[in-house]
C-alpha cells in the first residue's frame, strides 16, 4: 500500500508553498519539473536500480514523486503521491524499505520546509485502499 500526504496550506500562500517545497527537493539532490499543472519530482538513477537492485547504494536508488496543488475555499492543498516506479525497479525487500525510508524522509522534509515557511497549516497522510476489497458477512 501506498501512502499520499497532503500539506494544507493558506489560499494565499499556495505559490510560495509550491516554490518552497520545490527548493527544499533540488536542495535534497531531486530533480523537479513542472508537468501537465503538477510537479515530478525524480531521484537517483533509474537504470542503476534496475539493473543492480538492492546493490545499488541507498543515495542512488531511483525514486518518484508527483506533487499536485488544488484549491479549496480559504486553502490550498499540495498533494505528494509516489508514482509508479515498475518492478524492475523495485529491488526486492531491501529496495521496498529503501523506498518507504525514502518517502518518509521526503515527507518530512516537505512538511520541515513549510512550517518554517509559515505557511503549513496541517499534514493530512492517506493510505490507498483501491486495492482492498472489503466482505459482508
Amino acid at each position: 500500500m501506498e501512502t499520499t500526504t497532503e500539506y494544507t496550506v493558506r489560499d494565499g500562500d499556495r505559490c510560495t508553498a509550491v516554490e518552497l517545497a520545490g527548493a527544499a527537493l533540488r536542495a535534497e539532490g531531486h530533480r523537479v519539473e513542472a508537468v501537465d499543472g503538477r510537479l515530478v519530482v525524480t531521484g537517483g538513477a533509474r537504470v542503476l536500480t534496475a539493473l543492480l537492485g538492492a546493490l545499488v547504494p541507498p543515495t542512488r536508488q531511483y525514486q518518484r514523486y508527483d506533487l499536485e496543488l488544488s484549491e479549496a475555499p480559504g486553502q490550498a492543498v499540495l498533494t505528494l503521491r509516489p508514482a509508479d516506479h515498475g518492478a524492475a525497479v523495485a529491488g526486492g525487500i531491501i529496495g521496498a524499505n529503501r523506498r518507504r525510508a525514502a518517502w518518509q524522509r521526503t515527507t518530512t522534509l516537505l512538511e520541515t520546509t513549510l512550517h518554517e515557511g509559515g505557511v503549513l497549516l496541517h499534514r493530512t497522510d492517506r493510505i490507498d485502499t483501491s486495492g482492498i476489497t472489503l466482505y459482508d458477512r
